[in-house]
């Protein structure tokens, strides 16, 4: 793998009931025991226009009704979109091919969501602890023993602490107190209702780059591009100065900008202006880090300029940073804009082939 790097001085380079009593939701639909003031009552029907959950053909929803464990599985099937048709045989006793929730609890067991054992209890009300590793596994929630809140009514050798107060971190589930959690309550349609619409919001922070685990840290990293104007800007007087050179453009890398991100955060966070960071070492080490894949990469980072037009002066007038915006190698580009408390800006500007 090609390393490059360029450095200048200050321009371094809760489910529903699904049994015979519930019925489809049309859109819009409302439910008596559901009123606007309820506080889930916009996520509720959020819920159940899409598809999600159902309410009972009476025209009620009864949000403060005990979910079950088996249709926990149907609602969280449903949320992850993810095909029901398998040969995958569970080990459970209780859950019949003929079982009205056979399929979701099949499929979740088959991609992991679901532990296989003798006995699933399909009808058992669903407690707190237990929803709370299913959201974890289901929306792809990192999981570790670092974390920063903590209940102690979860021992440290309780079997969901982990699960739980990793999914506290990212404002998933939050304390039953400020300081307990109550793993053994049973979880409500309203309440499952909210849990598992902030379990795909999360993912889909993550899908859309705006999250990033790092296994170093054992954090998540907010990596939301605030500064896409900059970034777009930036993009055009590069590819503008490569086409008076008579080269390619580079093409803006999403995923490159979410690692330049990172590195920008990581300079004002730790209050260091170099190429080398004290905690992920070489941009390239870092790259790897976030899995971006590449076969050569540059840097060049600045601080303290309040445009993009003098940035890429500044790194045009440095013949290292000029040799990296001008390599004809590089296919992609990413730009991190972090902006400390004081008002001044980081950038880092990173360049890969693949």
């Amino acid at each position: 793998m090609k390393r490059i790097l360029i450095a200048g001085s200050m321009i371094v380079l809760l489910m529903q009931s699904i049994p015979s009593m519930t019925v489809a939701a049309n859109t819009n639909q409302m439910f008596r025991d559901v009123k606007s003031t309820h506080w889930a009552a916009s996520t509720i029907h959020d819920l159940v226009n899409k598809g999600y959950m159902q309410g009972y053909q009476d025209g009620t929803f009864k949000p403060n009704q005990m979910t079950t464990r088996g249709e926990a599985a149907v609602i969280i099937a449903r949320t992850m979109g993810v095909d029901l048709t398998t040969e995958f045989k569970p080990k459970f006793q209780d859950v019949t091919e003929n079982h009205p929730y056979y399929k979701a609890i099949s499929k979740l067991t088959e991609i992991g969501v679901l532990e296989n054992g003798n006995n699933f209890y399909p009808n058992a009300p669903l407690k707190r602890s237990e929803i709370s590793k299913m959201i974890a596994l289901a929306y792809e929630v990192a999981v570790d023993n670092k974390n920063k809140t903590q209940f102690k009514d979860l021992p440290k050798t309780y079997w969901a602490k982990h699960y739980i107060e990793s999914l506290a971190d990212v404002s998933i589930v939050q304390g039953f107190t400020a300081t307990t959690f109550e793993p053994n309550q049973y979880v409500t349609r309203a309440q499952i209702a909210l849990l598992t619409k902030r379990g795909m919001a999360f993912k889909g922070q993550v899908e859309k780059l705006e999250l990033i685990y790092d296994f170093l840290q054992k954090d998540y990293i907010n990596t939301t591009n605030n500064y896409k104007s900059w970034e777009q800007k930036i993009a055009l007087l590069v590819n503008d100065i490569r086409a008076k050179n008579q080269l390619q453009p580079v093409q803006l890398d999403p995923q490159l900008t979410q690692v330049a991100i990172i590195k920008a955060k990581d300079m004002v966070k730790r209050n260091y202006f170099e190429h080398y960071s004290p905690v992920y070492g070489n941009p390239w080490d870092l790259a790897s880090l976030f899995d971006y894949e590449y076969t050569s990469f540059g840097e060049n980072i600045a601080r303290n300029y309040t445009t993009p037009e003098a940035a890429v002066d500044a790194w045009m007038a440095s013949t290292k940073h000029r040799a990296n915006i001008l390599k004809s190698s590089y296919t992609y580009m990413g730009i991190g804009i972090e902006q400390t408390k004081n008002g001044k800006y980081y950038l880092a500007q990173h360049f890969s082939s693949k």
